[in-house]
């Protein structure tokens, strides 16, 4: 199995397309009302009404956008070279972690602030490819500060920019500005709309209030859901161990990446702590950077043994949080 997965021929991706299409088997037969998601803002919430009365079509919309979250991990590695031959790894990781959970299999504000944050990453790899000053902290601001709009607490991420910034750049000042003035260019436009078009100042206060406030609830989660996300855990944790071995030969670009990734994984983290009841959504933007901590693993690792245990114990994972739900009356 494992060696089907490592090669690079297309039928590869055929077939990571049909898994995460299985991975939605449940949701597509019995399709469910429309999770509230409390953490939803700005531009999420007006969305969620087009939804209603429509399960099925935020099901699918759900299975789009983490198919298209699963092929950009492709790209990110075609471009950033985080593994280092052709995989498609990564986009098999993803489909697997986000499909173990079904509570978020389906149109929810963490899975367009996933492709955000993607796209940022993807910015502020690139700038390390070269010494001169890099426009990329603008644009990677702004993803995050779009992303923000919709999903409560994605101004944290903003602490990835100004680390890459501190830690691993030149240290141009002027890439703190371009980082401030991309985080708050969407933040003037809302701000200009609701002024000028539509004289409702107060709305602003509410839009920055709904995004800092922290709401202390205890998440409500299935056995299956818990289960997943603990053994897809000590999975990551067991495959972080293999890179951190091998992370000091890697070119400097690629070891930034993994740095980078890291962060991202510690923050998100922090904001499941902070706020319990973020956890089945900030799951899904964990599963960013551990898809490419196990694909890595997978992609490296000597003994095809070990690397197919881990697959396998993936694989059987979303296998058991499907039966478990196909078992539960339509």
């Amino acid at each position: 199995m494992l060696r089907f997965f490592r090669s690079s021929y297309t039928i590869v991706l055929v077939v990571i397309i049909l898994v995460g299409g299985m991975t939605w088997f449940h949701a597509l037969l019995a399709p469910e009302e429309l999770t509230e998601n409390r953490y939803g803002t700005f531009l999420f919430a007006p969305m969620t009404g087009w939804f209603n009365g429509i399960p099925l079509l935020s099901i699918c919309i759900g299975l789009v956008l983490t198919l298209l979250g699963a092929m950009m991990m492709i790209v990110v590695n075609n471009r950033l070279h985080l593994i280092d031959k052709i995989s498609y790894l990564p986009a098999l990781c993803y489909v697997l972690l986000v499909g173990g959970v079904p509570f978020i299999h389906q149109f929810n504000p963490a899975s367009i602030a996933s492709i955000l944050l993607i796209l940022g990453f993807i910015q502020l790899i690139e700038s390390f490819e070269s010494e001169r000053l890099s426009y990329g902290y603008f644009t990677a601001s702004l993803f995050i500060s779009i992303a923000t709009f919709f999903y409560q607490y994605m101004y944290l991420y903003m602490l990835v920019v100004w680390f890459a910034i501190l830690f691993l750049r030149p240290g141009y000042w002027r890439e703190w500005v371009f980082s401030l003035l991309g985080f708050a260019f969407p933040v003037f436009l809302a701000f200009s709309w609701y002024f000028l078009v539509e004289d409702d100042f107060t709305r602003m206060g509410v839009f920055f209030h709904d995004i800092f406030a922290i709401q202390r609830t205890i998440p409500a989660l299935s056995v299956s859901t818990v289960a997943f996300i603990g053994i897809s855990t000590l999975v990551g944790i067991f495959t972080f161990g293999y890179l951190l071995r091998y992370l000091g030969s890697k070119k400097i670009v690629v070891r930034n990446g993994y740095y980078i990734l890291i962060l991202i994984a510690i923050i998100t983290v922090a904001m499941a702590v902070i706020v319990p009841d973020t956890l089945p959504l900030s799951w899904y933007l964990m599963v960013f950077p551990l898809s490419f901590i196990l694909s890595s693993y997978l992609a490296t690792v000597r003994s095809y043994r070990w690397g197919t245990i881990v697959l396998a114990v993936l694989f059987l994972g979303v296998v058991i949080s499907q039966l478990i739900f196909l078992s539960q009356p339509f």
